[in-house]
């Protein structure tokens, strides 16, 4: 059957719209970030403007997303909760043996945490259901954690300032060193990680052989690291309630205040708005091409 080329510069144009949409909607990133003393997930736009996304938590510390789009924050009564779109949670993980700090997700939807007492730390895997098994065990007192692209997992010591990569079996190796009060950790899209240093106010950046130099100084007590879509670093400074923003070369800037004790992370880019987006527009130039 021949083409319509009425049709399809019609449906073209559609797929360019949608696509140019796509790309819109794929930059409109959404911080969140747990607030510890308030029990509040606080929710940032682009601009930095701030409402409240979820309430009535105890004292919440980690916080991540899976692929689905559920935020899971880890609280200070030894749970996980996981919170939907609209800001309502529900108990995922109960009765933990002590209060998890970061959270991480694998690309297979495993959440892993900190779950142990200071005779028997270690790291805690959960599946999907919230059934929990121990990955692996005598960490010295973990505190971030985060997945490189190969997925590899990272956790960084609070004492020790040692950065140790494990792989899926739970083997372990020293990846670096960095001083002591390590916390948050994060990676960008080229492998490089990320470490806050709670007690320097400094944000080291090691690449994937594990070399580090200074990347942001001038913090407050930083914990949670998270990165945006564009590439621009976001600490939490404890110390003086605020969210300082990082471009790629370094050069720092605050991007929200007035946040009460600010602990952790996490960005989310609508991937699975952006998704149905492309595909629509694949279905429609599909059907005008039949």
């Amino acid at each position: 059957m021949k083409t319509n080329h009425k049709q399809l510069s019609t449906a073209l144009f559609a797929v360019i719209v949608l696509v140019l949409l796509a790309s819109a909607i794929a930059h409109a990133d959404n911080i969140y970030v747990s607030c510890y003393n308030s029990g509040t997930i606080e929710k940032l736009d682009s601009s930095g403007n701030g409402s409240i996304f979820a309430s009535g938590l105890n004292r919440p510390t980690g916080v991540a997303f899976n692929s689905s789009g559920y935020l899971y924050a880890a609280t200070s009564n030894k749970t996980i909760e996981k919170i939907n779109s609209s800001g309502n949670w529900s108990h995922f993980a109960s009765g933990l043996s002590t209060v998890p700090n970061g959270l991480a997700f694998d690309s297979s939807g495993n959440l892993y945490l900190y779950a142990g007492n200071y005779s028997a730390e270690s790291i805690t895997k959960f599946d999907s259901s919230g059934n929990g098994t121990t990955f692996v065990s005598s960490v010295n007192r973990p505190q971030g954690l985060a997945f490189d692209s190969s997925g590899y997992l990272y956790v960084a010591s609070y004492y020790s300032g040692a950065i140790t990569k494990f792989d899926s079996s739970g083997n372990g190796s020293l990846f670096a060193t960095s001083g002591y009060s390590l916390t948050g950790l994060a990676f960008d899209t080229s492998d490089n990680l990320y470490v806050a240093n709670y007690y320097d106010g400094t944000v080291t950046k090691f690449d994937p052989s594990g070399n580090g130099t200074i990347f942001g100084t001038g913090l407050q007590n930083p914990i949670g690291l998270a990165f945006d879509s564009s590439g621009n670093l976001y600490a939490a400074n404890q110390g003086n309630g605020t969210i300082t923003r990082f471009d790629p070369s370094g050069n720092g800037s605050i991007f929200a205040s007035g946040l009460d004790t600010p602990t952790y992370i996490a960005t989310q880019v609508p991937e699975p708005a952006t998704l149905l987006l492309l595909g629509l527009g694949a279905l429609v130039l599909r059907r005008k091409r039949s």
